[in-house]
């Protein structure tokens, strides 16, 4: 089970009020659900899925041996499913070794596939496009590695393509080669994919239980769909309401590890989301709220200072777990000093919880808004219900905002642009965006030795 909690947002001051009734909020929702309805969003069908030809695809590959994935892919393409594989407790996967290749540095990639044995590795390269230049580069590093290793022919075994299903540079490898494929639903944009192939096709490989992934979005959906001026709605509508009374900032605070790399995954869908320059009507806006990834005590020591004493402008929200699968007890020791023997027999998650309330309690004390999700554990079901909840919220956002959530037009120059530096062609008028303007040679700033 998961539940979502708003604490300290209204009653206490920090805002004027709710700055959307519920008629807004449900005009929203009935625009939303008009997108929904015509098909121009697919995401809300997603846990309809049926898992069972993955499934009996990744089984078959099991048996075949072998032994690791590179799931290649960056954003979208990638963080769903490290994010899920990463909430997994790993005593329970009986799949392959999975390992990602995203960012581009240079060591980091040739560690990698310099640590691989190419005969036994099974290559998943995701993009939509199939000109994705961090993802291409490093596929065509992995193809040329096990061709090299054990031919051309039979390298064909090795490469799986999840990408559009009709067009794009790697549909087209896919169909010239006949590789194993999986297709992106057209009307299913990246950071919205994680319960599409992109991510279940990896999650499968490396033994994740996909069906209960998706029964968990199923549930919250069901549960929440008939109402979204409810729930997800109000949400919504809390976050844009901070944010329209400065608290534009939005912290996601895990207290569990497993559970860190969700908030990547957040971040992602947040801020490509809401990130706009224009609203529909045209109109110049510059909206957005900034999420900021933070981890349990670490970040107490860290980053809580600011969110105590600095601007007033962030919001934090908690990911709270009830039951933890593994424990431990302090032991009770006459070496603990008197001002610490009351830690004495206790078990970690309680000192863990204690950690947890006190900087809630704190932070609401000083009159800084915070929330919570409750995981009643961390379970594969009940991060479907998260993945969904926030697709659902985020969706949400960009109704009340008037924006376009499902776009990204931000990003697209800079690929242009990188395009154009390696030589692509038609794209000489965006490499000479990308050199260095004459200020800038004549002035090369400060120095610092």
């Amino acid at each position: 089970m998961l539940r979502y909690e708003t604490t300290g947002l209204y009653g206490e001051g920090l805002l004027e009020g709710d700055s959307f009734d519920r008629g807004e909020i449900s005009l929203a929702a009935e625009r939303l659900q008009a997108r929904f309805s015509s098909g121009e969003l697919g995401f809300v069908n997603c846990p309809d899925i049926d898992p069972e030809a993955i499934e009996a695809w990744a089984a078959t590959k099991l048996q075949e041996g072998w032994t690791d994935q590179v799931v290649i892919g960056i954003g979208g393409s990638s963080l769903g499913a490290r994010a899920v594989l990463h909430a997994a407790d790993p005593e329970h996967l009986r799949g392959l070794r999975t390992h990602f290749a995203e960012n581009l540095d240079p060591e980091t990639v040739d560690r990698l596939f310099s640590g691989l044995d190419p005969r036994t590795t099974l290559v998943v390269v995701i993009t939509k496009s199939g000109t994705t230049i961090e993802t291409m580069s490093q596929f065509w590093i992995a193809w040329r590695m096990i061709a090299d290793a054990v031919g051309e022919e039979a390298s064909h075994r090795h490469l799986v393509g999840i990408t559009d299903p009709e067009g794009g540079e790697l549909r087209k490898l896919v169909e010239r080669h006949g590789w194993q494929n999986f297709s992106v639903p057209p009307n299913v944009g990246g950071r919205f994919s994680v319960l599409t192939a992109v991510g279940l096709v990896p999650l499968a490989l490396a033994g994740y239980p996909i069906a209960e992934l998706l029964q968990g979005a199923r549930q919250v959906r069901e549960r929440h769909a008939a109402d979204l001026a409810g729930s997800w709605g109000m949400a919504a509508a809390e976050h844009i309401s901070l944010m329209r009374e400065g608290v534009d900032e939005l912290v996601m605070m895990s207290y569990a590890d497993r559970l860190s790399m969700l908030v990547d995954w957040f971040c992602q869908l947040w801020a490509e989301s809401l990130g706009k320059a224009r609203n529909r009507r045209g109109e110049t806006v510059h909206v957005g709220i900034t999420p900021i990834k933070a981890l349990g005590v670490i970040d107490q020591h860290s980053q809580v200072q600011l969110y105590m004493e600095g601007p007033r402008n962030k919001h934090v929200t908690f990911l709270e777990v009830e039951r933890f699968e593994r424990d431990r007890v302090v032991p009770v020791s006459p070496a603990l000093p008197d001002g610490l023997s009351h830690l004495q027999g206790r078990r970690i998650s309680e000192i863990f919880a204690a950690e947890l309330a006190g900087t809630r309690a704190a932070l609401r004390r000083e009159g800084r808004p915070t929330s919570r999700w409750i995981f009643s554990e961390i379970s594969p079901r009940t991060v479907g219900s998260f993945l969904f909840s926030w697709q659902m919220i985020t969706a949400m956002a960009g109704e009340l905002l008037e924006i376009d959530a499902f776009d990204q037009p931000g990003v697209e120059l800079g690929k242009k642009i990188a395009h154009g530096l390696l030589g692509r062609v038609g794209h000489a008028e965006f490499a000479r965006l990308g050199q260095p303007a004459e200020e800038d040679l004549a002035d090369p700033g400060i120095l610092l030795l």
